[in-house]
Parts: structure tokens; C-alpha cells; sequence
């Protein structure tokens, strides 16, 4: 086992506490096509399959969205509803303590998300949430190929200068952990987001840790 120089993180569900708000945006934006409203754990299941959200609409109502148009439509009330209601949005148990740490490890840290947005727009909510500091590299869906596809980690850690070999994805959901395995990176997950233990279990991680708080630990005991 060589030496672990970079924690790749996942964002949602694993750094920030999303799915109650997006649940609520989703919930918003399908109202104004008049469809129920479907529950979290329902969309919890369809985000663990690193499903985008267009991709949702169509599984979900395939009839109202057939048309890309219809489509595109709800996806732009479901943004500015989670705009509105980002503001709810929380820091995971455990961040603002295991941060620092790792960073007091000489660990760089980056981010590997599903989200689409790029630019400046992707840094708003962590400076919101006061961890953007110490965020080496965050690559998005916008910049590469989405997770499960290997694409924005192998970017992530290229902008870290890092080999795979050297770094550990950490996230929530199965795709993570599929992500991490296609891209040779030794993957932890955590069940605090969108996949149960037994989800996560069926992907065989290198390891299941409950808390975030566990990671510091787990890591240092990796490079002896």
C-alpha cells in the first residue's frame, strides 16, 4: 500500500446535507406539471443510481415527458426551486472537524460531483457553508464524463497532481464506490446519503465507515 496523498470527497449526501431540499425542489417543480409529489426515499433510490435528473423525469412520469421540451421545462422550475431553498442546506456531521484534519495530514482534498454546474457558480454554496478553503479541486458533470463514468475523478486528480494510487474517493452512494473501482482509486463509503450499508456492501468498498469522523484514522492507518 503506498503512501495516501489526496481524499477525494463526494458532495452530496457525504460533505452537505441535500436530499431534504432536494426532495422539496423536485417535489416543487413537478407540481407545476400538476404530478404528486414523489417521497425522499424514493428519489434516494433513483440518486443512488447516478440517475440525472432529466433521466428521473423520464423514469418516473414517461408520459408527461416524453417531449425534451416538457423536460427541460421542469428541470429549470426544479433549479430555481433548490436556489430558493438552498439556503436550508447543512454541512454532514463530522465536516467541520474532519476537514481541518486531513489538511493538517498534508491530504489534498477534492471533490468529484454529479452536479452540472461550472465556472464560478459551482464554489457558491461551499463558501456559503465556509469549507471552499479547503477544497484543492472540484471537478463537475459540466467539466467531465458524470459518475459512474470515470472521467471528472480521473480529472479531479489530475488538477490534484496525484495518481489514482494515491488518493481515496470517499461517498455515499453505490455509483461512488463503482466509480472509484473502474478508476483503480481505493474507495470508503459512507452510509449517510442516498445508500444503505447493505447497498453499499453489494459494491464491495475497501471499507463501510459510519461517520466521516472514522476517516482520519482509517487513512493514517493506511500508509503504515
Amino acid at each position: 500500500m503506498g503512501k495516501i496523498r489526496g481524499v477525494i470527497f463526494d458532495l452530496d449526501g457525504t460533505l452537505i446535507d441535500t436530499l431534504e431540499t432536494y426532495t422539496l425542489a423536485f417535489n416543487q417543480g413537478i407540481e407545476a406539471f400538476n404530478l404528486k409529489p414523489i417521497s425522499k426515499e424514493k428519489l434516494a433510490t433513483l440518486l443512488n443510481r447516478a440517475l440525472p435528473l432529466e433521466d428521473i423525469l423520464l423514469e418516473l412520469f414517461p408520459t408527461p415527458f416524453k417531449e425534451k421540451e416538457a423536460r427541460l421545462k421542469c428541470l429549470e422550475e426544479i433549479r430555481k426551486a433548490y436556489t430558493e431553498l438552498e439556503k436550508n442546506v447543512k454541512l454532514k456531521p463530522g465536516v467541520e472537524e474532519v476537514l481541518p484534519k486531513l489538511r493538517e495530514m498534508g491530504m489534498k482534498i477534492g471533490i468529484a460531483t454529479a452536479r452540472t454546474t461550472s465556472g464560478e457558480a459551482k464554489w457558491l454554496e461551499l463558501r456559503r457553508l465556509g469549507i471552499d478553503h479547503f477544497i484543492d479541486a472540484m471537478v463537475t458533470a459540466a467539466e467531465a464524463e458524470r459518475k459512474p463514468a470515470i472521467g471528472s475523478l480521473i480529472e479531479c486528480i489530475k488538477r490534484l497532481g496525484l495518481s489514482p494510487a494515491e488518493c481515496v474517493l470517499v461517498g455515499d452512494s453505490q455509483s461512488d464506490v463503482l466509480t472509484g473501482k473502474a478508476a483503480g482509486v481505493m474507495t470508503i463509503a459512507l452510509p449517510t446519503g442516498v445508500a444503505s450499508k447493505e447497498d453499499l456492501c453489494r459494491e464491495n468498498p475497501e471499507t463501510i465507515i459510519d461517520s466521516l469522523t472514522a476517516l482520519p484514522d482509517f487513512i493514517s492507518h493506511l500508509s503504515h
